[in-house]
């Protein structure tokens, strides 16, 4: 009967009574050490080794306090009471016998010289016969040497595998440890080259338009420093006429001699009416300092605009990013989630899901947990290549069975979709193609403008290119929304998380 107790409290995986036993949401039980060894090894799908349920992971795993006290109800009740010889030792004071260097047997007593015999586990000490006759440990525990070193080899057996499974589960941890610095330092390093490069980006796209516009500012100067320039000269052309025209006036009606003065007027007659009649020339250049309508076109300065928002707006989410997880109570039967919740796939095979009201049974459809019900919002979807897939928001309040659940064809969602070559947006069951591509989005940004009543799809792999913007007034929170209607093991979609 004790072979089948040890049986029955062994862990199936190393074979040795319970250590911190752990249980599994199946009821299966292992020792805590084992089963994060197993967890360590997994590749994605984590399953019990037993029943090959799977487990969400290390979060699911819940201490058996009830087990761990019967395990320590077994060691007590399996030490060797007969040999005793007084009071029994509790079954907790076995772990709380320090380590003795060996035995003393054949050494004597301090007190009487005689051979040392028992070990008193109260006081720690070593005694003689006459030391037990005597009464000096009276109701104390004492044992023989016999006794009192099995107890402390099983003691010191027990307290070393503890030491040997803590420093397991230490090595574990630093393994794991210094994996997630490597994976950190990795992620900022990607983080810092991003931004950098994003900053670069921005910093000759402001060097270029520094240069237009410096470029355009010489060009304007220089036509208006030239029409200023003739302006002048022909101003000047006519003040040299007329100041000619006014000496040889001048010097005719200063003659008093009569013939002479009359040949004089013959002479300068003519050039003198021609600049009394001349029209003054009012070739002016206009006092506006620049022509901004003219500038502006060759300074692209709203393409330059758009882009350096653009760009503003990647550095913002690139330090905010957005933490979308997928809600696993809303997961169709048929759709598989990542242990991280970001990434879903179809599946031929019925996930063993929990009954739950919010779950879509008809369409293979799944719903964020997080909703917003302000602000402007974006996040990043990559999808695979064989996948037929859409995307977009809804209410909570969007049907869970049905033709009507699916995702644009109720009065609340809104989705984009790919499916058969075809781009299609659909709301209120009114599906409209937007055109066929060759090769479909692979990564797409959806922005989210709750106050502006806004839902805005991009392609952003590659070339940036808009692909359609839902304009609805949004009255409730919305929560990301997605579905897989394609098979192939190219199907599947990912929540990009910040990078």
């Amino acid at each position: 009967m004790s072979f089948s107790m040890r049986e029955e409290l062994s862990c199936p995986i190393c074979l040795q009574l319970y250590l911190d036993p752990v249980v599994l949401p199946c009821g299966h039980n292992y020792c805590q050490v084992c089963i994060m060894q197993t967890i360590d090894n997994a590749d994605k799908t984590l399953q019990c080794p037993e029943c090959r349920l799977e487990f969400q992971g290390v979060q699911s795993l819940q201490k058996n306090f009830k087990l761990s006290s019967i395990i320590n109800g077994y060691i007590a009740s399996t030490s060797t009471l007969d040999t005793k010889v007084e009071n029994q030792p509790k079954a907790d004071e076995l772990y709380e016998y320090p380590v003795v260097a060996e035995s003393q047997t054949g050494k004597e007593c301090d007190i009487h010289h005689c051979p040392l015999v028992y070990f008193c586990s109260t006081d720690m000490a070593l005694l003689c016969s006459k030391c037990f006759v005597e009464g000096l440990h009276h109701n104390h525990d004492l044992l023989t040497f016999s006794v009192a070193e099995g107890e402390m080899r099983h003691a010191l057996e027990v307290r070393s595998k503890v030491v040997s499974n803590r420093l397991k589960m230490t090595d574990f941890l630093v393994e794991k440890v210094k994996e997630q610095q490597g994976l950190s330092e990795a992620v900022g390093d990607k983080l810092v080259k991003k931004a950098v490069t994003t900053v670069e980006v921005m910093a000759r796209l402001v060097e270029g338009y520094r240069e237009r516009l410096q470029q355009l500012l010489d060009e304007e100067q220089s036509q208006r420093r030239n029409s200023w320039h003739a302006g002048v000269g022909a101003l000047e052309e006519q003040q040299k006429l007329l100041m000619d025209a006014q000496q040889s006036a001048t010097e005719a009606l200063n003659m008093t001699d009569s013939c002479s003065f009359i040949n004089r007027f013959v002479l300068i007659e003519e050039k003198v009416r021609k600049a009394a009649t001349v029209s003054i020339s009012c070739n002016i250049p206009t006092k506006a300092p620049l022509n901004t309508k003219q500038m502006q076109e060759g300074l692209r300065s709203e393409a330059f605009r758009a882009e350096i928002s653009r760009l503003a707006e990647f550095l913002c989410i690139l330090f905010n990013p957005l933490e979308l997880t997928f809600n696993s109570c809303t997961a169709h039967p048929n759709l598989q989630l990542s242990n991280d919740l970001r990434t879903a796939k179809y599946s031929d095979t019925r996930q063993p899901h929990v009954e739950h009201k919010e779950r879509f049974t008809s369409a293979p459809q799944v719903m964020c947990n997080q909703g917003f019900s302000s602000g402007e919002h974006v996040w990043v979807v990559e999808v695979g290549p064989e996948s037929m897939w859409s995307l977009g928001v809804c209410y909570k309040t969007i049907p869970r069975r049905g033709d009507h659940s699916r995702l644009g064809h109720n009065s609340v969602s809104w989705r984009l979709q790919w499916k058969n070559g075809k781009l299609t947006v659909c709301k209120s069951s009114s599906n409209v193609v937007l055109r066929e591509m060759k090769q479909q989005p692979l990564k797409i940004e959806v922005a989210l403008d709750y106050e502006g009543g806004t839902l805005m799809f991009h392609n952003i792999k590659g070339q940036r290119e808009h692909l359609y913007t839902f304009k609805v007034a949004f009255k409730d929170t919305v929560y990301p929304a997605f579905s897989i209607q394609s098979n192939t093991p190219g199907s599947w979609i990912t929540l990009q998380c910040g990078l």
